[in-house]
């Protein structure tokens, strides 16, 4: 304890010391400027210094260099509260965004985006491969982004606000001579790991062995080949690169910004990848002194080609390759394929020498990949026109009438004659997604000052939104031909089938904002929203939203004067609001029927049970908050305390078996979950002269979840047979058996009972018998391990801690950045690592050399005794347990950069205003204890099967003119 005072007291002395000296020595320093810039918050903008509520920016310039696909990567780790995961390294996979935890169990738990007071959608927009809706957003267009996380912040967005709400602000026009920029970078991606899987001979031993301890024969034979399959489908160099091309500048009254952008990114799955066209204009025009007029318009084309990646999926391409027999090759020129498909079974891929065919009915992967085709293709138009009136110098109305339309092309095929169209003699689908959201906004801004110290805003606002969601498909099974493998043909097919839907939703709202300071010290703000849901009922249909929060700036009163060189700014916050969630399906009031097809009979039967006193799921928001910047703001720290409370979660509670309705089950506002925690962020500008420049911007979240009230009296929901939602744990925590070990006299695996007794699976017989240490060869006294009674919570998904470390470091012209990226505090069942250690005739992972032989020969102590397809007993595949439970907890090293700024003085004889080259290290390193690829690629805690995710070496270039 002594040691951590000393380190806090030193700390406290340096941070003194660093303000006096910025106080001394101003002639070294370039003056850091007062926290007065502009903020975008909902329906308006607003002063940092005004805010009374939690929120963080960040400067798109900041970000802008990261190589991704979609801006929410290259928010990971910047805002203190807000988490983002990529799970998977396939492109158009969005990535998981949570503000201050996870707000619902069965509803939506992204945030709401805005871009340009435009809501857009997000999430997949449809398709035969990931396609990720906020990917058509070109990063390099954005300005700013602005994160609103507390309930008095985003109340204004009412039904929309449970899960947060990013404000994205793109690029303007700004005043003066045109300017042109072009930015790029050119790279190479790589899988962020391999599984450590047996080589040939290891593989022809363990195989062999499996077979031997259960008397069965040898299968494995012949040594010619030592194919690494993970590697074959998998590529180890994909190329990468990213064009942006704009010009901004005004003339006369009106200003502009436009952009034409190219992204081509090949995955490190063979054979996915993403082509983006882009283009942006964004204009204003200054019609008259009280009419400002203007458009924010983006349209974008993106190709995306992807593949079977089902963890489970025969077909799956992880799930695949790492089951593959190494002793086998992947083409064979005697097959009429070429590929190495088995002769007595063409499902399969082929045996090779060995005398047993493939496990669990593997395909050839790479005649899969190879041949079936799964593609999108997305056009999107967002796009905005508004006009702002002055009626008074003190009051502005505004309108804004928007729309965002997607529209989604998917294909797929699948070959006949191997994979996943073998069984059906080939399979082809067209299909076709139309999503279209229509908003409009009235917004009328009252800001005036009354006796020079009272400021006071109003802002009123109505707000209409409607979408359509519609969709149809065609295509068939038994293709007459492979030739037919472009597109649907009338008459190729001998089993047609065709179908689609079309879903509609509107939402009314009306809201006002109300805020007052006094002499800039004192702070109110106050806002309330009734919005209008049509998939409620309509006794329920609208909801009210209020918000308020206050602050306090204590550093502008006179007793902090004396201490003002130290204190540069110092205020109190706190704020509460009740929000809601309108991503609640589509009318789970109503009683439906929908079409079904009995023998050769269509007709319609009932599908969903209704309940016309289902209400809005809510959240209400506690934050208390403290902005503290030092030494003329070199040092600015920010702590929240945040509370989340949701009440009436919708989740279906069950029904008598004898009444016959859909699912057993009836939707219900039953379910409770509390979020609370605790968010710290730095920003310290440590050195700033003009040759060296040195910046460190740093925050940490630590967050608990628990789950208060479920359904039928509390009952456990088992979300998948590895996780469990129980009342008084975090939501979806890892659930199984807990495991001892292996018993050391007979190989059999020993797990904990309920009581904490032990038994031990009997290895070879489907039963178990009662362990005893002191006795480990006594196998007679029967005993049971139990799914029911003897399962336990086992450990956390959800992480109790994350945040994130950025340096900055200027020398001359050189600059050196990094982001370093942490988490932990959960656990990660690691399925993956289990299905390595399979006892079918599959390639295994190196862990299984661990396992038990003899007494004498023990091996790990965790590794039970090898039996031909005893799987169930041996690994517990029906269930999680403690044996594959990892510690998720790690540090990354998330974006290493290094750049070049080329004197302007040499530049003007060219006529470039400004030039930068860099590299780019991006995912480049892990420091983690956990065994899989990346504690990263996971969901609700399980890491099954998933394609690694990439690292990636990059270089590029902004030129300004």
């Amino acid at each position: 304890m002594n040691g951590k005072l000393s380190v806090l007291s030193a700390g406290v002395l340096f941070f003194i010391g660093q303000g006096i000296m910025a106080q001394k020595v101003k002639k070294d320093t370039v003056s850091t400027k007062e926290i007065d810039e502009v903020l975008v918050v909902g329906y308006g903008t607003q002063k940092k210094k005004e805010i009374t509520g939690s929120v963080s920016s960040i400067k798109a310039a900041d970000v802008a260099t990261i190589a991704a696909p979609s801006f929410e990567q290259q928010l990971a780790g910047k805002a203190a509260g807000v988490q983002i995961t990529s799970t998977t390294g396939v492109l158009g996979e969005a990535p998981r965004v949570r503000i201050r935890g996870v707000a619902s169990i069965n509803s939506g738990t992204s945030p709401l985006y805005i871009v340009d007071g435009i809501p857009i959608f997000s999430g997949d927009i449809g398709g035969q491969t990931s396609t990720n809706g906020l990917g058509d957003i070109n990063p390099n267009d954005i300005e700013s982004f602005e994160v609103l996380k507390d309930g008095a912040s985003t109340a204004i967005y009412g039904s929309r606000a449970a899960n947060g709400v990013i404000l994205i602000t793109t690029k303007k026009g700004k005043g003066g001579r045109l300017s042109l920029n072009f930015s790029n970078y050119a790279g190479y991606a790589m899988p962020v790991g391999l599984y450590k899987l047996l080589q040939t001979p290891e593989f022809i031993a363990i195989s062999n062995e499996k077979r031997a301890n259960a008397n069965l024969s040898a299968i494995a034979v012949g040594t010619e080949y030592n194919t690494d399959w993970q590697k074959a489908v998998l590529r180890s160099a994909a190329f990468q690169t990213d064009n942006l091309l704009s010009a901004s500048g005004s003339f006369g009254k009106s200003s502009y910004y436009t952009s034409i952008g190219y992204t081509k990114q090949e995955g490190v799955a063979i054979p996915n990848e993403m082509e983006r066209f882009s283009t942006r204009a964004n204009i204003d025009h200054q019609a008259f002194d009280w009419l400002k007029i203007g458009t924010n318009l983006s349209f974008t084309k993106t190709e995306y080609v992807g593949l079977n990646t089902g963890s489970s999926s025969l077909s799956g391409n992880i799930y695949n390759a790492i089951k593959q027999l190494p002793n086998t090759p992947i083409y064979n020129p005697n097959h009429p394929t070429g590929y190495n498909i088995d002769f007595q079974d063409p499902r399969i891929v082929g045996r090779w020498q060995n005398l047993l065919q493939a496990g669990d009915n593997i395909t050839n992967i790479m005649y899969v990949l190879d041949n079936n085709k799964l593609q999108s293709s997305v056009n999107r138009l967002i796009g905005s026109v508004y006009a702002d009136i002055r009626l008074y110098p003190f009051l502005n109305y505004r309108i804004q009438v928007s729309a965002d339309q997607s529209q989604t092309k998917g294909f797929y095929y699948y070959n006949p004659v191997h994979g996943d169209g073998q069984g059906g003699n080939g399979e082809i689908r067209n299909d076709f997604s139309d999503y279209l959201r229509n908003n409009i906004q009235n917004i009328l801004t009252f800001n005036k000052t009354f006796a020079e110290k009272h400021n006071v805003t109003l802002v009123l606002v109505n707000e209409y939104q409607k979408q359509k969601l519609q969709s149809f498909y065609g295509g068939g099974k038994d293709l007459s031909n492979v030739f037919f493998d472009n597109g649907v043909i009338s008459g190729s097919m001998g089993t047609p089938q065709s179908g689609g839907g079309i879903t509609e939703q509107g939402i009314l709202s009306y809201a006002a904002r109300f805020n007052y300071n006094y002499a800039g010290k004192y702070f109110l703000q106050a806002s309330v929203r009734r919005d209008g849901l049509s998939s409620l009922p309509s006794k329920n249909k609208w909801g009210n939203f209020p918000g308020v929060s206050a602050g306090w700036t204590v550093s502008k009163e006179n007793f902090m004067q004396g201490v003002s060189n130290v204190i540069s700014d110092l205020k109190l916050r706190a704020s509460y609001a009740k929000v809601g969630n309108t991503d609640i399906g589509n009318y789970p009031y109503l009683g439906l029927f929908s079409n079904l097809k009995y023998a050769n009979y269509n007709g319609l039967a009932y599908s969903q049970i209704g309940n016309d006193e289902l209400r809005w799921e809510t959240s209400k928001k506690i934050d208390y908050g403290v902005d503290l910047a030092l030494f003329r703001n070199k040092l600015r720290l920010t702590f929240d305390y945040f509370e989340n409370k949701i009440s009436d979660m919708i989740l279906d509670a069950p029904l008598a078996l004898s009444l016959g309705v859909p699912n057993n089950s009836i939707s219900k506002n039953i379910g409770d979950m509390q979020n609370k925690g605790l968010e710290f962020s730095v920003d310290y500008n440590v050195i700033n002269t003009q040759n060296f420049g040195l910046d460190v911007n740093a925050n940490v979240t630590f967050m608990k979840n628990k789950v208060l009230t479920l359904a039928n009296n509390n009952a456990d929901i088992f979300s998948s047979a590895n996780n469990v939602i129980r009342v008084g744990e975090s939501l979806r925590s890892i659930y199984g058996f807990e495991y001892w070990g292996v018993n050391t006299a007979n190989g059999n695996p020993v797990y904990y009972k309920a009581d904490g007794s032990l038994v031990q699976g009997i290895v070879g017989q489907a039963g178990y018998a009662v362990f005893d240490p002191s006795n480990p060869n006594d196998v007679s006294k029967a005993a049971n391990l139990s799914v029911i009674t003897d399962r336990k919570v086992l450990g956390s998904s959800l992480p109790k801690y994350f945040g994130g470390v950025s340096f900055k470091f200027r020398f001359y012209d050189f600059d050196l950045g990094t982001t370093v990226r942490f988490s932990g505090g959960n656990k990660i069942f690691n399925a993956t690592r289990r299905d390595l250690m399979t006892l079918n005739f599959n390639n295994n992972s190196t862990e299984i050399l661990g396992r038990w032989q003899s007494p004498s020969n023990p091996g790990d102590g965790m590794t039970p005794k090898l039996f031909f397809g005893n799987n169930t007993l041996s690994n517990s595949t029906s269930n999680a347990s403690s044996r594959f439970l990892e510690d998720a907890s790690f540090i990354k090293f998330d974006v290493i950069s290094l750049g070049y700024n080329f004197p302007k003085e040499a530049l003007k004889v060219i006529g470039v205003r400004s030039l930068r080259i860099y590299f780019q290290a991006q995912n480049a390193f892990i420091i983690t204890k956990y065994k899989g690829l990346d504690p990263e690629m996971e969901s609700a805690g399980v890491d099954f099967n998933g394609t690694p995710r990439q690292r990636v070496f990059s270089m590029g270039l902004n030129v300004s003119l």
